[in-house]
């Protein structure tokens, strides 16, 4: 292992590997290093990523299903010009390897960056095998990062399986998203299906509350939908996960400090829409954007949210915590009132003020002002 790198990524996950990806289709990896340091160098499929998008399906080579139309309240909508994606971690995995394999400058690590401290002049990090020096490293965030006055107070949780039906079809043309027919149990709690083909798909258990979803309850509420449902199946394969509802790496600045030599990217950037848990795109986009900047000498940029879009996050999340039994009743008016495109658009943080008016018009406007004001007195 070298000594000295130009750039240096913690963490081979979605952040990273886009990042990765994104300085050699620039070009910054013809002449300089790059060192991917990772504790788990042969993961394979440990997540899943779905998001909506406009662009052109060619750019994701590592899709496997797509979606035109959303199952919500019951009814098929149309999404136009989105299409719902869905992916499994080892195929983006793999295909981001791959790109990789063919530049002999970049080298993986089995282990993990310990500390890092910046200079003027360079980044040393410490590893088990010694102390390595780089001109930048960008680091992803972990959950004891989650801590302060904007601490975790909830918790994104699911529980999903992927399952091959043992008999009967389902429909592939639409995936189903927060399906709230499912026990609340004084949370907000909603199931998706997604079918990836007609007897095989993902049935995912997601829960909004201060206490993480656990494995076993996941499950126990999975079999006893399968059961009411009628689907008879074999369970292919179990994942589960939990991501913090948190505005802590909320980025109020459109840069970074012009001397900074450790960067944010992925969690720790703020990549995760505080409300949603999406952000796989947003670490896409982040990624290009930061190897332009550096390939053009530019101050670094963050993933930068208008402070309108923050303030709606913020006061979601108060209502949440506050009263998590609400949930259910606002997002079933939102989804029955307004059209899953401008839904889309909203979440997307695209939407016009005057959209935005629309969206809120369709809620329950006592419920808010009354959040609003607990809010303020916080």
């Amino acid at each position: 292992m070298r000594s000295s790198y130009q750039y240096i990524i913690q963490g081979a996950g979605a952040s990273g590997l886009w990042l990765a990806y994104w300085l050699d289709q620039f070009g910054l990896l013809q002449n300089h290093h790059l060192l991917i340091a990772e504790g788990d160098l042969n993961k394979v499929n440990d997540r899943t990523w779905c998001f909506w998008t406009p662009i052109d399906e060619a750019e994701f080579p590592f899709v496997d299903k797509r979606w035109t139309s959303l199952r919500v309240q019951n009814a098929n909508q149309v999404i136009d010009p989105y299409a719902y994606c869905h992916t499994r971690s080892q195929d983006f995995y793999g295909w981001v390897k791959n790109k990789l394999s063919q530049n002999p400058n970049i080298h993986w690590y089995k282990g993990y960056i310990e500390q890092a401290k910046a200079s003027q002049e360079y980044v040393e990090v410490q590893t088990a095998e010694g102390k390595l020096q780089a001109q930048y490293f960008f680091r992803s965030g972990q959950l004891t990062d989650f801590q302060g006055p904007d601490a975790i107070s909830l918790w994104q949780s699911f529980v999903g399986w992927r399952i091959r039906l043992d008999q009967g079809t389902w429909d592939t043309k639409s995936a189903t998203l927060m399906d709230f027919s499912i026990p609340q149990a004084h949370a907000t709690r909603f199931l998706y299906v997604l079918p990836i083909a007609e007897n095989e798909g993902l049935v995912e258990v997601t829960q909004f509350h201060a206490s993480p979803l656990t494995v076993a309850e996941g499950e126990e509420m999975l079999a006893e939908i399968c059961k009411e449902r009628g689907w008879k199946c074999s369970i292919l394969e179990v994942e589960c996960n939990a991501i913090p509802m948190s505005s802590v790496f909320n980025q109020t600045e459109k840069v970074t400090q012009s001397n900074a030599r450790i960067i944010p990217i992925g969690v720790a950037a703020g990549a995760l829409k505080p409300t949603t848990g999406y952000g796989f795109l947003a670490m896409r986009k982040h990624a290009r954007e930061l190897a332009i900047a550096l390939k053009n000498k530019k101050p670094l940029p963050t993933i930068y949210r208008k402070r309108r879009f923050r303030f709606y996050d913020a006061l979601l999340l108060h209502m949440l915590s506050s009263t998590p039994h609400r949930g259910k009743a606002i997002f079933e008016r939102l989804f029955s009132r307004q059209p899953a495109t401008r839904i889309l658009k909203f979440l997307d943080e695209k939407t016009s003020i005057w959209e935005e008016l629309r969206i809120f018009s369709s809620l329950q406007v006592s419920w808010f002002l009354k959040a609003l004001v607990t809010y303020g007195k916080g």
